[in-house]
């Protein structure tokens, strides 16, 4: 969430620690009183090792039997001293060892084009132009880089989350200057790049990214099923009475007869080995950001490798406040366009959309108070469901706050996701939302999923839960009970909701905001549910549209991290948490240790609000941040960058690391 006027940023730093204090106690309230770990193998060595120095996970083992390999001999399982080593620098020399590691184009994309691929797929692909002014596809100024790793020389698994079995892989590393070159990160001859050339210069106050990804579309508008209004609209606009009265029109019905959006997304789930997906990348900012150039190089790789490399897969957009409210940005377009100027670098003009609080004010009247100060936090996801009006030609809207750092490639990460969620069943995942899943406890996703299905009495939660005032959208289940469902019910169908976060139920917890709930008949017995963390997440179009109608309707209004989710359970949506690999910078925990940290229900749960684990929230490479210390992922983000703690370039041997999503990137 960005932050405002220094004024104001006191009482947001504030603020945001009692929220982590309080969200703290999410967790282990609801959960199961049987414990999830099934067995006791040591943690996984630390990620500031460089782990070509040997085998961190067996690459030969068995999918559904993953065993971790030996690690170096002071990773924390082996370690035979009692020697704390916070924040050690990598034990092997990077220029030296880089010789040693072969250095390829990292290209995760589909075979375009290739027979298999039009077998499955409608249309053709076609390459899109670049900021360099020629195509991207195949053009290695463009394409970022990455070093391979011998075999058996693999990152250590994460402590949560898994690569090999999302399909996020972990057989390369990523180094700063081959993993952003191609957005204007340059290096100096002689850096040890294995000779690699430095990308060619762009000039990038010349680049328009929004004509770029608008051509990109053009050019493979046959791939994507054509939408009845399809307009690249790209400024938001105050609500009509015609809006307020046709609002119905807005949902996506399980069993509409309208000739608009319903039909349409049946012809897409029909036709689903026909046209490609879209989806929108909402990238969350405000009036007074400072762009640096960290901030522009991770906004250029966003577009590049998700929209122009993919053909239009996926299309980027800058959601910007305007907080100032004396800029009456919606009265004039010249003071739209000069608030533009003002507040975005002009090679993001494109592809801005402003908003401000009168605007939300204006729309959802009836939907929580509109405050200047704190609208964002508190209203986060109005700005999103304004987009689906505005861009009704994407099927799943991806928002993403600027302080998330990604140091793999980003149409890797987010197919990956998009792909997991698509073959999970529904049934049990609420269940299966509200764990951490660790392949060095559970072994394996389906031995964790067993673990759920026989910890879970009744069966679990069968599609909607319903709640007075809302009528699902979502389908109903093929049977009368989980019972007779084979986990059949739902694989195949694209989420509705995804987080990479567990999402549980906050009524017992003593989360700071878990009565917030307005306007909602059965008040605080309203079902909901909350994800502590929501830097990153996906929505479809139909979750979406049923947000807008019932804050347009009723009023409807709880806190963004319960909002979605809430709205999926109530509609009977598939929602699913990708098990995203996570990084913990502890070294002294036993498997025991963490069972009763993450994943048990005594008081000594990381989720009371009192544990003394609390602080371990600062030592997770995605989390949320006090503000008050230096977090594990902007220390490691800054080390990789090869940053000190003033902000100066230093010579320090450069990391290269898994795919790792980082989050909070403060400062850099």
């Amino acid at each position: 969430m960005f932050q405002h006027e220094q004024s104001l940023f006191a009482r947001h730093v504030v603020l945001t620690f009692i929220v982590a204090l309080s969200i703290i106690s999410l967790l282990w309230f609801q959960l199961p009183s049987k414990s999830l770990f099934v067995q006791s193998d040591p943690p996984p060595a630390r990620i500031y090792e460089l782990y070509i120095q040997g085998p961190q996970e067996d690459d030969a083992a068995e999918e559904e039997n993953l065993t971790p390999g030996h690690g170096p001999s002071n990773s924390p399982g082996n370690r035979t001293d009692e020697t704390d080593f916070k924040l050690p620098r990598p034990s092997v020399d990077f220029e030296e060892s880089a010789l040693d590691l072969s250095f390829e184009i990292y290209d995760p994309y589909p075979k375009y084009n290739s027979k298999a691929w039009t077998k499955e797929w409608r249309g053709a692909h076609f390459a899109c132009e670049g900021p360099r002014g020629i195509d991207v596809n195949g053009n290695p100024d463009d394409m970022l880089g990455a070093y391979k790793l011998p075999a058996g020389a693999l990152a250590p698994q994460p402590i949560f989350g898994a690569y090999k079995e999302t399909g996020l892989g972990s057989g390369y590393c990523f180094e700063r200057y081959a993993r952003n070159g191609p957005y204007g990160d340059e290096h100096k001859a002689g850096d040890g790049l294995n000779n690699r050339r430095q990308p060619s210069k762009v000039e990038w106050n010349a680049v328009n990214w929004g004509r770029l990804q608008q051509d990109c579309y053009k050019r493979n508008q046959g791939r994507f099923e054509k939408r009845e209004d399809e307009r690249p609209r790209s400024m938001f606009r105050f609500p009509t009475h015609e809006d307020t009265r046709n609002v119905n029109e807005t949902l996506i019905l399980p069993q509409s007869e309208a000739k608009n959006e319903r039909q349409s997304y049946r012809r897409w789930l029909t036709n689903s080995k026909k046209f490609k997906q879209r989806n929108a990348v909402l990238l969350r900012t405000y009036d007074k950001k400072k762009y640096t150039p960290d901030n522009m190089q991770h906004i250029r790789s966003l577009i590049s490798e998700l929209s122009l490399h993919s053909g239009a897969e996926y299309e980027v957009f800058l959601l910007v406040q305007v907080v100032d409210l004396g800029r009456h940005i919606f009265s004039d377009p010249a003071v739209y366009q000069k608030a533009l100027d003002d507040y975005v670098p002009r090679e993001f003009h494109d592809i801005s959309i402003l908003f401000n609080v009168p605007l939300l004010e204006a729309w959802y009247p009836k939907a929580g108070k509109h405050d200047p100060d704190n609208s964002q936090q508190v209203h986060m996801t109005q700005p999103l469901q304004l987009f689906s009006l505005l861009r009704p030609d994407f099927d799943m809207y991806w928002q993403a706050e600027l302080d998330v750092r990604y140091t793999g490639h980003h149409y890797h990460h987010f197919e990956a996701i998009r792909q997991w969620a698509q073959k999970q069943p529904r049934k049990l995942q609420w269940e299966r939302a509200a764990y951490f899943y660790s392949p060095f406890i559970h072994k394996s996703w389906k031995t964790f999923s067993a673990k759920i299905q026989d910890m879970t009495a009744g069966g679990g939660i069968w599609g909607a839960v319903t709640t007075t005032g809302i009528d699902p959208v979502g389908p109903k289940p093929p049977t009368e009970g989980p019972e007779d469902d084979d986990s059949e019910w739902g694989v195949g169908e694209p989420a509705d909701m995804i987080n990479v976060m567990p999402i549980v139920d906050p009524i017992k917890t003593h989360m700071m905001f878990r009565n917030w709930v307005d306007n909602y008949p059965d008040g605080k017995k309203t079902p909901r549910r909350t994800a502590p963390v929501t830097a990153l997440i996906a929505t479809s179009k139909r979750l979406i549209r049923a947000m807008h109608h019932s804050q347009v309707t009723k009023g409807t209004h709880m806190m963004p991290e319960m909002y979605p989710e809430s709205s999926a359970l109530h509609h009977g949506l598939k929602t699913v948490v990708f098990p995203e690999p996570l990084y913990l910078d502890i070294d002294d925990k036993t498997t025991e240790e963490l069972e009763s940290i993450f994943n048990d229900q005594t008081e000594k749960s990381m989720w009371n609000g009192g544990s003394p684990h609390a602080k371990l929230a600062q030592h997770i490479s995605y989390w949320w941040s006090t503000g008050f210390v230096p977090d594990f992922a902007n220390v490691l983000y800054r080390r990789w960058l090869g940053i000190d703690s003033e902000g100066k370039k230093t010579k320090e041997q450069r990391l290269c690391l898994p795919p790792i999503m980082l989050h909070p990137i403060k400062g850099i």
